[in-house]
Protein backbone atom coordinates (compact mmCIF):
# COMPACT_ATOMS: atom_id res chain seq x y z
CA UNK A 1 0.00 0.00 0.00
CA UNK A 2 2.68 2.38 1.25
CA UNK A 3 4.43 1.62 -2.40
CA UNK A 4 1.22 2.13 -4.52
CA UNK A 5 0.85 5.49 -2.61
CA UNK A 6 4.28 6.90 -3.18
CA UNK A 7 3.73 6.03 -6.91
CA UNK A 8 0.52 7.29 -7.22
CA UNK A 9 1.91 11.11 -5.52
CA UNK A 10 4.83 11.44 -7.90
CA UNK A 11 2.70 9.80 -10.75
CA UNK A 12 0.30 12.93 -10.26
CA UNK A 13 2.82 15.28 -9.56
CA UNK A 14 4.29 14.67 -12.92
CA UNK A 15 1.11 15.13 -14.88
CA UNK A 16 0.17 18.09 -12.87
CA UNK A 17 3.43 20.07 -13.06
CA UNK A 18 3.48 20.77 -16.82
CA UNK A 19 7.08 22.38 -16.37
CA UNK A 20 8.99 19.40 -15.09
CA UNK A 21 11.50 18.42 -17.44
CA UNK A 22 11.94 21.48 -19.59
CA UNK A 23 15.41 23.34 -20.13
CA UNK A 24 15.19 26.77 -17.82
CA UNK A 25 18.02 28.41 -18.97
CA UNK A 26 20.44 28.60 -21.71
CA UNK A 27 23.58 30.78 -21.55
CA UNK A 28 27.01 30.92 -24.16
CA UNK A 29 28.58 33.85 -23.12
CA UNK A 30 28.63 35.30 -27.13
CA UNK A 31 29.64 38.45 -25.90
CA UNK A 32 31.78 41.22 -26.88
CA UNK A 33 35.09 40.88 -24.65
CA UNK A 34 34.17 42.84 -21.41
CA UNK A 35 32.43 42.84 -18.19
CA UNK A 36 29.81 40.17 -17.90
CA UNK A 37 27.28 42.42 -15.69
CA UNK A 38 27.30 45.33 -18.63
CA UNK A 39 25.07 42.39 -20.67
CA UNK A 40 21.19 42.47 -19.90
CA UNK A 41 21.01 39.00 -18.14
CA UNK A 42 23.50 38.79 -15.75
CA UNK A 43 23.90 41.33 -12.34
CA UNK A 44 26.45 42.35 -10.08
CA UNK A 45 25.33 40.53 -6.75
CA UNK A 46 28.73 42.00 -4.81
CA UNK A 47 32.17 43.25 -5.31
CA UNK A 48 33.83 45.86 -7.62
CA UNK A 49 30.98 46.02 -10.42
CA UNK A 50 32.76 45.42 -13.96
CA UNK A 51 35.55 42.90 -13.35
CA UNK A 52 33.94 39.28 -14.09
CA UNK A 53 35.11 39.85 -17.19
CA UNK A 54 34.00 37.45 -20.93
CA UNK A 55 37.19 36.84 -22.88
CA UNK A 56 36.51 34.80 -26.46
CA UNK A 57 33.46 33.29 -25.45
CA UNK A 58 33.52 32.19 -22.18
CA UNK A 59 33.56 33.46 -18.17
CA UNK A 60 36.34 34.47 -16.30
CA UNK A 61 36.33 33.82 -12.68
CA UNK A 62 39.52 34.88 -11.29
CA UNK A 63 40.37 34.03 -7.88
CA UNK A 64 42.44 37.11 -6.21
CA UNK A 65 42.02 40.78 -7.09
CA UNK A 66 38.91 40.72 -9.22
CA UNK A 67 36.55 40.35 -6.29
CA UNK A 68 32.79 40.74 -8.80
CA UNK A 69 30.15 38.02 -8.06
CA UNK A 70 27.46 38.03 -9.92
CA UNK A 71 24.31 35.61 -11.11
CA UNK A 72 20.92 35.19 -13.50
CA UNK A 73 18.23 34.52 -11.80
CA UNK A 74 15.30 31.74 -13.23
CA UNK A 75 11.51 30.42 -12.42
CA UNK A 76 11.51 28.59 -9.04
CA UNK A 77 10.19 25.05 -9.63
CA UNK A 78 9.68 22.27 -7.32
CA UNK A 79 11.73 18.71 -7.23
CA UNK A 80 15.60 18.66 -8.73
CA UNK A 81 17.57 21.67 -10.05
CA UNK A 82 20.30 20.67 -12.73
CA UNK A 83 23.03 23.02 -14.14
CA UNK A 84 25.60 21.93 -16.40
CA UNK A 85 28.38 23.73 -17.74
CA UNK A 86 32.26 23.11 -19.35
CA UNK A 87 34.90 24.62 -17.57
CA UNK A 88 38.74 24.39 -17.47
CA UNK A 89 41.61 25.62 -15.24
CA UNK A 90 44.26 27.95 -16.66
CA UNK A 91 47.96 26.21 -16.10
CA UNK A 92 49.37 27.27 -12.85
CA UNK A 93 53.04 25.91 -13.46
CA UNK A 94 52.39 23.71 -11.19
CA UNK A 95 49.99 21.20 -9.69
CA UNK A 96 47.67 22.96 -7.39
CA UNK A 97 48.10 23.08 -3.56
CA UNK A 98 46.95 24.73 -0.10
CA UNK A 99 43.83 24.65 1.73
CA UNK A 100 41.90 28.16 1.20
CA UNK A 101 40.09 26.20 -1.73
CA UNK A 102 37.61 28.82 -2.39
CA UNK A 103 34.29 27.72 -4.34
CA UNK A 104 33.71 29.84 -7.92
CA UNK A 105 30.06 29.10 -8.47
CA UNK A 106 26.97 27.86 -7.18
CA UNK A 107 23.22 27.47 -7.17
CA UNK A 108 21.74 29.99 -4.84
CA UNK A 109 24.37 29.51 -2.46
CA UNK A 110 23.52 25.89 -2.50
CA UNK A 111 25.78 23.36 -4.35
CA UNK A 112 28.99 24.87 -4.47
CA UNK A 113 31.66 23.76 -6.55
CA UNK A 114 35.64 24.70 -6.00
CA UNK A 115 39.21 23.96 -6.74
CA UNK A 116 40.97 21.68 -4.99
CA UNK A 117 44.77 19.76 -4.75
CA UNK A 118 44.86 16.66 -6.89
CA UNK A 119 45.16 13.61 -5.40
CA UNK A 120 46.30 11.37 -7.85
CA UNK A 121 48.83 12.69 -9.81
CA UNK A 122 47.03 14.98 -11.50
CA UNK A 123 46.94 18.80 -11.61
CA UNK A 124 43.96 19.38 -9.91
CA UNK A 125 40.56 17.68 -8.79
CA UNK A 126 36.70 19.64 -7.75
CA UNK A 127 34.67 19.20 -4.78
CA UNK A 128 31.14 19.94 -4.23
CA UNK A 129 29.67 21.13 -0.80
CA UNK A 130 25.43 20.85 -0.35
CA UNK A 131 25.90 24.57 1.65
CA UNK A 132 28.99 24.36 3.01
CA UNK A 133 32.37 26.71 1.61
CA UNK A 134 34.12 23.92 1.74
CA UNK A 135 34.06 21.30 -0.20
CA UNK A 136 31.92 17.72 1.23
CA UNK A 137 32.99 15.57 -1.03
CA UNK A 138 36.16 15.67 -4.16
CA UNK A 139 35.87 14.15 -7.12
CA UNK A 140 38.37 11.17 -6.90
CA UNK A 141 39.95 11.14 -10.62
CA UNK A 142 42.39 14.29 -11.10
CA UNK A 143 41.84 16.71 -13.87
CA UNK A 144 44.61 18.32 -16.06
CA UNK A 145 45.14 22.04 -16.60
CA UNK A 146 44.03 23.86 -19.79
CA UNK A 147 41.76 20.43 -20.78
CA UNK A 148 38.00 21.39 -20.58
CA UNK A 149 35.57 19.32 -18.88
CA UNK A 150 31.44 19.18 -18.35
CA UNK A 151 30.22 19.59 -14.95
CA UNK A 152 26.57 18.82 -14.13
CA UNK A 153 25.58 19.80 -10.88
CA UNK A 154 22.26 18.14 -9.26
CA UNK A 155 20.63 19.55 -6.41
CA UNK A 156 17.45 18.02 -4.89
CA UNK A 157 15.31 20.74 -3.57
CA UNK A 158 13.32 18.41 -1.17
CA UNK A 159 15.85 16.83 1.02
CA UNK A 160 18.92 19.48 -0.05
CA UNK A 161 21.87 17.73 -1.37
CA UNK A 162 24.17 18.57 -4.12
CA UNK A 163 25.22 16.15 -6.08
CA UNK A 164 28.20 16.22 -8.97
CA UNK A 165 29.29 14.20 -12.45
CA UNK A 166 32.12 15.18 -14.78
CA UNK A 167 32.09 14.20 -18.04
CA UNK A 168 29.30 11.72 -17.63
CA UNK A 169 27.04 10.22 -20.70
CA UNK A 170 24.21 9.04 -18.35
CA UNK A 171 22.88 9.88 -15.03
CA UNK A 172 24.06 5.98 -13.83
CA UNK A 173 27.65 7.29 -14.11
CA UNK A 174 30.21 7.75 -11.40
CA UNK A 175 28.88 11.11 -9.10
CA UNK A 176 29.71 12.77 -5.55
CA UNK A 177 27.83 14.60 -3.16
CA UNK A 178 27.44 16.69 -0.51
CA UNK A 179 25.87 16.62 3.15
CA UNK A 180 22.11 16.76 3.10
CA UNK A 181 20.70 20.06 4.34
CA UNK A 182 17.06 20.28 4.06
CA UNK A 183 14.31 21.79 1.60
CA UNK A 184 15.43 24.31 -0.36
CA UNK A 185 13.62 26.42 -3.01
CA UNK A 186 16.60 27.77 -5.59
CA UNK A 187 16.45 30.62 -8.64
CA UNK A 188 19.97 31.66 -9.39
CA UNK A 189 23.15 30.51 -10.77
CA UNK A 190 26.22 32.73 -9.20
CA UNK A 191 29.70 33.18 -10.03
CA UNK A 192 32.29 33.75 -7.24
CA UNK A 193 35.67 35.50 -7.54
CA UNK A 194 37.76 35.59 -4.08
CA UNK A 195 41.34 35.06 -2.64
CA UNK A 196 42.39 31.40 -2.36
CA UNK A 197 45.46 29.86 -2.06
CA UNK A 198 45.99 29.73 -5.48
CA UNK A 199 43.93 32.28 -6.91
CA UNK A 200 43.36 30.41 -9.87
CA UNK A 201 41.29 31.42 -13.19
CA UNK A 202 38.33 29.15 -14.07
CA UNK A 203 37.26 29.62 -17.53
CA UNK A 204 33.24 28.78 -18.18
CA UNK A 205 30.96 28.38 -21.27
CA UNK A 206 27.79 26.89 -22.63
CA UNK A 207 25.74 26.96 -19.21
CA UNK A 208 22.35 24.99 -18.80
CA UNK A 209 20.19 25.10 -16.45
CA UNK A 210 17.26 22.67 -16.32
CA UNK A 211 14.67 19.97 -14.23
CA UNK A 212 16.48 16.74 -15.62
CA UNK A 213 19.72 15.31 -16.15
CA UNK A 214 19.57 15.15 -20.55
CA UNK A 215 18.38 18.96 -20.24
CA UNK A 216 22.04 19.83 -19.35
CA UNK A 217 23.99 17.00 -20.62
CA UNK A 218 24.95 18.42 -24.16
CA UNK A 219 24.73 22.19 -24.59
CA UNK A 220 21.57 23.29 -26.87
CA UNK A 221 20.99 27.05 -27.42
CA UNK A 222 17.12 26.81 -26.52
CA UNK A 223 16.25 30.14 -25.04
CA UNK A 224 14.22 31.51 -28.07
CA UNK A 225 11.69 28.51 -28.16
CA UNK A 226 11.92 28.59 -24.54
CA UNK A 227 10.73 32.70 -24.69
CA UNK A 228 7.38 31.54 -26.68
CA UNK A 229 6.21 29.78 -24.48
CA UNK A 230 6.34 32.74 -21.37
CA UNK A 231 3.23 34.50 -20.70
CA UNK A 232 2.89 37.65 -21.53
CA UNK A 233 3.19 40.29 -18.66
CA UNK A 234 2.73 37.91 -16.23
CA UNK A 235 3.66 39.15 -12.88
CA UNK A 236 2.29 38.07 -8.99
CA UNK A 237 2.45 40.52 -6.15
CA UNK A 238 3.38 40.86 -2.93
CA UNK A 239 6.02 37.67 -2.90
CA UNK A 240 6.58 36.87 0.05
CA UNK A 241 2.88 37.05 0.78
CA UNK A 242 2.17 38.57 4.33
CA UNK A 243 -1.52 39.35 4.58
CA UNK A 244 -2.92 35.82 2.83
CA UNK A 245 -3.42 38.31 -0.16
CA UNK A 246 -1.73 38.19 -2.94
CA UNK A 247 -2.82 39.37 -7.33
CA UNK A 248 -2.01 36.95 -10.19
CA UNK A 249 -1.54 39.21 -13.18
CA UNK A 250 -1.34 39.27 -17.13
CA UNK A 251 -1.69 41.09 -20.69
CA UNK A 252 -4.69 38.96 -21.51
CA UNK A 253 -8.02 38.70 -20.26
CA UNK A 254 -8.06 35.39 -21.15
CA UNK A 255 -9.11 32.15 -18.97
CA UNK A 256 -6.06 31.33 -16.46
CA UNK A 257 -5.93 28.33 -14.33
CA UNK A 258 -3.73 28.45 -10.91
CA UNK A 259 -2.34 25.92 -8.99
CA UNK A 260 0.06 25.85 -6.15
CA UNK A 261 2.51 22.70 -4.96
CA UNK A 262 4.48 22.02 -1.91
CA UNK A 263 8.31 21.29 -2.17
CA UNK A 264 6.90 17.47 -2.15
CA UNK A 265 5.31 18.36 -5.06
CA UNK A 266 1.54 17.90 -3.51
CA UNK A 267 -1.20 20.23 -4.71
CA UNK A 268 -2.29 22.68 -1.99
CA UNK A 269 -4.66 24.80 -3.76
CA UNK A 270 -6.25 25.90 -7.42
CA UNK A 271 -8.48 27.74 -8.93
CA UNK A 272 -9.34 29.68 -12.68
CA UNK A 273 -10.26 32.93 -13.39
CA UNK A 274 -10.63 35.11 -16.21
CA UNK A 275 -9.36 38.47 -16.75
CA UNK A 276 -6.37 40.51 -16.78
CA UNK A 277 -5.90 39.73 -12.90
CA UNK A 278 -7.09 38.40 -9.73
CA UNK A 279 -6.73 39.01 -5.93
CA UNK A 280 -6.28 35.45 -4.19
CA UNK A 281 -6.89 34.21 -0.98
CA UNK A 282 -3.94 31.93 0.65
CA UNK A 283 -5.09 31.85 4.37
CA UNK A 284 -5.54 28.20 4.15
CA UNK A 285 -2.23 27.23 3.12
CA UNK A 286 0.29 27.48 5.80
CA UNK A 287 3.44 29.71 5.77
CA UNK A 288 6.59 28.11 3.76
CA UNK A 289 8.24 28.42 0.12
CA UNK A 290 5.63 26.97 -2.29
CA UNK A 291 5.61 26.61 -6.54
CA UNK A 292 3.17 28.97 -8.03
CA UNK A 293 2.18 27.79 -11.44
CA UNK A 294 -0.06 29.75 -13.91
CA UNK A 295 -1.44 28.42 -17.14
CA UNK A 296 -2.90 31.09 -20.15
CA UNK A 297 -3.69 29.65 -23.33
CA UNK A 298 -0.99 26.71 -23.30
CA UNK A 299 1.12 28.34 -22.02
CA UNK A 300 2.66 28.09 -18.30
CA UNK A 301 4.97 29.83 -16.09
CA UNK A 302 6.03 29.05 -12.90
CA UNK A 303 7.16 30.61 -9.67
CA UNK A 304 8.80 30.42 -6.42
CA UNK A 305 5.78 31.83 -3.88
CA UNK A 306 7.05 32.28 -0.18
CA UNK A 307 4.13 32.84 2.62
CA UNK A 308 4.36 33.86 5.70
Amino acid sequence: MKKNYIFTLLFTFYLTLGSFGQVILTENFSYSDGSLTSTTNWENVSGTEGDLLVSSGQVVVQHGIPSEDANITFTAVSGDIYVGFDFSVDDLGDVYSGSDNEYFAHIDFKAKIDIVPATNGGDYSVGIASTSSSAESVWATDLIFDQKYRAIIKFDQVIGIAQLWINPTVSADTSISGSEIGSNSLDSFDFRQSDSSENETVRMDDLMIGQTFEDVLVFEEATASLSKNEIKGFTTYPNPITNNMFTVATSSGLSKSVTIFNLLGKQVFKTNFSGEKKDLDVSEINSGVYVLKVTESGKTTTKKLVIR
